[in-house]
C-alpha cells in the first residue's frame, strides 16, 4: 500500500501484515485484539480491491470510512479504522512509507456516546461478589485469596482485564502507600500507577504471601490449575473468573461484565466526592472527555433535572 505500483501493494499486503501483527503482539496486544485487527484490515483490503485502488491515499481512507458507515455499525467502522491506522503507523515505524495516509481519518461517534453499554455494579453487588471468595473456614483457599485480590484491584482501583493480566510482582511498590504500576492499553510499559486503598492493602499482602509459594514467575497473578499452575493467567481465564464469581453472587445480568467492576470503581469515586482530576488520574483516561462522560452519567441519574 505504498504509493508505488500494484506489485508494491501486493508486497505490502502479503509481506508486511504478518510483521505488523507480530509487532502488536510483542507490545502486549491480546490474541482477541489481533484477530479484530486482522478482520478489520481485511475489510479495508477487500474494499480497495473492489474499487480497483492499488495506491490508496488519505482521501481513499476517508471514502472507505463513509462507505463503511452506510453498511456497518459505528463500532465495526471504528474497529476497522483502528486496524488501518495501526497498520500504517507500523509502515512508518519501519521506514516502508514516509507518512501514514490514515492518521487524519478519525473514527465516528455512536449515538448517545455518553451512555455506557455496560452497567455498573451496585455497592452491595460488589461486596457480594467479593464475599464469594471466602471459603467459610479459618483459612481461605489460595484461589480465593488470589481471586479476592484481582476483584479488589478491579472494583477499587478500576483495573482493566489486560492490566491485571500484564501486572508483574515488581510493579507493586510501597513507599508510604502501596501502589501498583499499570501497563495500560495502548502503552508499551507500566508507566502509570494506581493507589491501593489502605483498607484493601491487607488483601494484596495476603495474596503475596500465597504467591510466594508458587515459584519465581514474574507475573503477579498466576494460574492455580493443575494443567498450567504457576503460569501467567490469560485474559480469558480472568474474565471467566469474574463471571463465575458474579454467578456465585447471583448476578446474571448480561449488561454486567468484567468491565462493570472498573465502571463501578469510577462512578463510586465520583459519588464519594473525588474531583474530576482525581477521577481521571485513577481511571487513567487519556482524554478528559472520557472522564466527563462518567460524571455526566452519574449526575443524570443521581441529580436529574426532573426532580
Amino acid at each position: 500500500m505504498l504509493a508505488k505500483s500494484e506489485q508494491s501493494l501486493a508486497k505490502t499486503t502479503h509481506d508486511f501484515i504478518d510483521d505488523w501483527l507480530e509487532s502488536e503482539r510483542l507490545q502486549g496486544k491480546s490474541e482477541a485484539t489481533l484477530d479484530t485487527y486482522r478482520r478489520g484490515f481485511y475489510r479495508f483490503t477487500k474494499w480497495l480491491a473492489e474499487n480497483e485502488i492499488s495506491s490508496p491515499n488519505s482521501r481513499d481512507v476517508a471514502q472507505y470510512r463513509a462507505d463503511m458507515l452506510a453498511a456497518y455499525s459505528n463500532q465495526t467502522v471504528n474497529l476497522s479504522l483502528s486496524a488501518v491506522r495501526s497498520f500504517y503507523r507500523y509502515l512508518v515505524s519501519v521506514g516502508a512509507t514516509p507518512y501514514s495516509i490514515a492518521s487524519d481519518v478519525k473514527g465516528t461517534k455512536r449515538a448517545n456516546a455518553n451512555q455506557h453499554k455496560r452497567s455498573e455494579l451496585s455497592a452491595g453487588e460488589v461486596l457480594d461478589v467479593l464475599a464469594t471468595c471466602e471459603s467459610g473456614d479459618d483459612h481461605d483457599t489460595p484461589q480465593g485469596v488470589r481471586d479476592r485480590a484481582i476483584l479488589t484491584l478491579m472494583a477499587y482501583c478500576g483495573l482493566r482485564t489486560i492490566e491485571i493480566q500484564r501486572a508483574n510482582l515488581t510493579d507493586l511498590k510501597v513507599n508510604g502507600r502501596m501502589v501498583l504500576w499499570v501497563w495500560g492499553k495502548g502503552h508499551r510499559e507500566a508507566d502509570e500507577y494506581v493507589v491501593i486503598p489502605r483498607e484493601q492493602e491487607r488483601i494484596i499482602r495476603a495474596w503475596l504471601a500465597e504467591r510466594a509459594k508458587f515459584g519465581e514467575n514474574s507475573a503477579l497473578f498466576i494460574s492455580l490449575s493443575h494443567r498450567n499452575c504457576g503460569e501467567r493467567m490469560t485474559t480469558r481465564a480472568i474474565r471467566k473468573l469474574v463471571k463465575d464469581h458474579y454467578h456465585d453472587a447471583g448476578i446474571y445480568d448480561d449488561t454486567k461484565t468484567t468491565h462493570s467492576l472498573r465502571h463501578s470503581a469510577i462512578t463510586s469515586a465520583i459519588r464519594h466526592g473525588a474531583t474530576p482530576m482525581q477521577v481521571q488520574a485513577m481511571a487513567r483516561h487519556t482524554s478528559f472527555n472520557t472522564t466527563l462522560g462518567y460524571i455526566h452519567e452519574v449526575n443524570r441519574l443521581d441529580a436529574p433535572a426532573e426532580d
